[in-house]
């Protein structure tokens, strides 16, 4: 059944932003009365659609995309010359066809944004204030940075008055590279500089493919882990109780090791091993022995959510942020191209259709909103990797118009076409590489001994 609903939930995220795409090129193609034969969501072979007028609005069997084809717009057609083909048409309306369906999915980031803050959307109060230190790894890049436990952060890398999102992105994004950072000690500010190692994300050691590592610091909000509820006999006959806060498991503190319980579980091949509890004052101990469920070793409680608040703005507001919101996004993922191309980054971490279909169910269990979220982001994506100067994306036909208007004169068909049969060929090296980086990942990995 999750398969079922991550199925269902990609095809709505990828449906919507790949539809209003096209939609973009379809509907500025039609103002400039450009005759359009084909509307297609998916490659390849026809499934199903409809024909309209000059136009065959169809479903094609492989949906790693869509189209729209217009009459006369690639140079190895027999062109007639007539004024209802897109080659006849000047090249700034040309250029207005193209640049149409990246705008259309930066606009739709913007939309469904907006919207999510008009509606109401309730995040974690500790993540959207200003970062407090609640925790800081012995001998990490932050206790060598003099980042002490109660210190607010006040600026980071330029952003002043980070949320921990804020500090998370610029982390993740920099390792190796020193940060300026502005400490906030009890009303003395402390500049200092930290510089992000790379470490490989949660749960991925040992990985041998598949995942690379980021930029860590060792230091984070305080996250109680707070018992809700205890639904395993063998955890409430060692005595564990709803409203204890669970602060070291075999001897491993939550706060300062900066591992999550599920983290430290998973090392730990001790049929049982003893749990540390804060309870009225008290410091308790217990010995508990795991249970399985789900495939996963667990000590049987229910944890307390974390704290929320809800945002919840008017119009202005909302698109004032969402705009804010996409703009921090976008720098990310321009940031990310750049990496890739200065071989900083690894295509390693790059998600295919497979790993679409994976955040698309994961984000569906968490909510609407959450699903929502990742829809504008993957949307910003495509509009940003559509305006990249490939020929065969709409940024490569915007880059070839403007060379083309610098020049004075249309390069020649032969150029034209070596020039796409190369981009081709790339791209669909690389779209086989993501989808075998897809599969693999669906491989469990093989952690390396405690």
């Amino acid at each position: 059944m999750g398969v079922i609903n991550s199925f269902v939930a990609a095809v709505i995220v990828l449906g919507v932003i790949i539809i209003l795409h096209e939609l973009g090129h379809f509907l500025v193609a039609r103002f400039f009365k450009i005759r359009i034969e084909t509307f297609s969501v998916g490659f390849g072979p026809r499934l199903i659609g409809f024909r309209r007028g000059d136009t065959d609005y169809r479903i094609s069997a492989f949906p790693l995309g869509g189209y729209v084809k217009m009459a006369g717009d690639t140079p190895s057609e027999s062109l007639t010359g007539a004024p209802h083909e897109f080659l006849s048409k000047p090249k700034w309306q040309r250029f207005l066809v193209a640049s149409a369906g990246p705008i259309m999915n930066m606009i739709l980031a913007v939309a469904l944004l907006t919207g999510l803050f008009m509606y109401g959307r309730e995040v974690p109060e500790v993540l959207n204030s200003q970062a407090v230190i609640g925790r800081v790894e012995p001998g990490s890049p932050a206790d060598q940075a003099g980042v002490r436990e109660g210190d607010r952060i006040a600026e980071l890398d330029g952003k002043e008055l980070p949320n921990w999102q804020d500090i998370q992105t610029r982390v993740i994004m920099n390792a190796g590279n020193s940060l300026t950072l502005l400490l906030d000690r009890n009303g003395e500010r402390i500049p200092t500089s930290i510089t992000p190692i790379k470490k490989a994300p949660a749960g991925t050691e040992g990985a041998s493919y598949g995942y690379e590592p980021m930029g860590f610091v060792g230091m984070g909000p305080h996250l109680p882990v707070m018992v809700k509820s205890v639904w395993s006999e063998s955890a409430k006959a060692a005595g564990l109780q709803p409203g204890d806060e669970i602060t070291s498991i075999n001897g491993i503190n939550l706060k300062s090791s900066g591992q999550s319980t599920q983290e430290i579980i998973n090392g730990i091949s001790q049929p049982d091993f003893p749990i540390t509890v804060a309870r009225k004052g008290q410091t308790l101990t217990f010995q508990i022995t795991p249970v399985m469920r789900d495939g996963k070793r667990l000590i049987g409680i229910d944890k307390e959510p974390l704290p929320t608040i809800t945002i919840k703005l008017g119009f202005s507001d909302a698109l004032a942020k969402s705009v804010s919101t996409n703009v921090e996004y976008g720098k990310t993922i321009l940031q990310v191209i750049g990496m890739l191309f200065k071989r900083e980054a690894s295509l390693k971490q790059l998600d295919g259709p497979i790993g679409i279909v994976r955040a698309s169910g994961e984000a569906l269990n968490e909510g609407v909103a959450t699903l929502i979220s990742l829809m504008a982001l993957i949307s910003l994506n495509l509009g940003l990797l559509n305006i990249l100067p490939i020929p065969v994306l709409d940024g490569g036909v915007m880059l070839m118009l403007i060379v083309e208007s610098l020049m004075g004169r249309d390069m020649s068909l032969r150029l034209k076409e070596r020039i796409i049969q190369v981009s081709v060929v790339a791209l669909l090296m690389l779209t086989v590489f993501v989808l075998y980086n897809d599969v693999v990942k669906l491989f469990p990995t093989n952690a390396s001994a405690p």
